[in-house]
């Protein structure tokens, strides 16, 4: 996969909070503009996290996908390329390729199918209840029994104009938990996936917060999704 977009990365980190930035890449020789939602900004390639990587297919939910850019707030970002401050980021946009579509034309009609097919093997039948509550026990286990990171869990919300649409619960390594929301599309017949992905924590479940999290996650996939595609006729 070529990669186009250092300079753009390098530009990006000095744009003032709240303008928006892009990055410029290619699957199989196809360029694409990735759009950044208003006040992100980039992260230059060598801070980019290790973790995080999903690649959705038919195969299994938990496949490795390849990182295309990631995205957080402009003053982050600024301050994790100079080094100062927490690099730990509480929402973060992240594109990714897929390795099992490479050198394939994806269609809508395509994407519907593997909609479809990763709805029968989700977490919905088990109930959001069930989910948040085994998402709980596994951050507890994991905070205080010394386990290691609980299993990924997600529900497909359905196929939509815009792409397919995932909500994924996973623990990052560090034993946080976090909300996902993924916008599966294909751009310029390349499958392209956005995650807009926000740190929930234990006290925020108690809270009863969960359901909003995810709503507001599920409308900011969708302006992202759609300014991905207008980005790239």
């Amino acid at each position: 996969m070529k990669r186009l977009f250092p300079c753009a990365v390098l530009l990006a980190l000095f744009l003032a909070p709240g303008e928006a930035a892009a990055v410029e890449t290619a699957i199989d020789n196809t360029t694409i503009e990735l759009v950044a939602p208003t006040g992100y900004c980039p992260l230059d390639r060598d801070d980019w996290p290790e973790s995080g990587l999903v690649d959705f297919t038919s195969d299994g939910i938990k496949r490795q996908g390849e990182r295309l850019a990631y995205f957080v707030q402009c003053e982050l970002a600024r301050s994790w390329h100079k080094g100062d401050g927490s690099k730990d980021a509480e929402e973060t946009v992240d594109y990714q390729a897929s390795l099992n579509f490479r050198g394939q034309d994806v269609t809508s009609a395509m994407l519907k199918e593997l909609c479809a097919t990763l709805r029968k093997g989700d977490d919905s039948s088990k109930g959001w209840l069930d989910i948040f509550l085994r998402a709980f026990k596994g951050a507890m286990k994991g905070r205080y029994g010394g386990e290691e990171d609980a299993t990924l869990a997600y529900v497909v919300f359905g196929h939509e104009n815009t792409g397919c649409y995932v909500f994924s619960s996973s623990m990052t390594k560090n034993r946080e938990q976090v909300y996902t929301v993924s916008a599966l599309t294909p751009i310029k017949s390349r499958m392209v996936t956005v995650h807009r992905s926000r740190r929930f924590g234990v006290t925020d479940l108690l809270k009863g917060n969960a359901e909003d999290v995810i709503k507001q996650l599920l409308t900011a996939s969708r302006e992202t999704a759609t300014a991905l595609i207008a980005a790239n006729p």
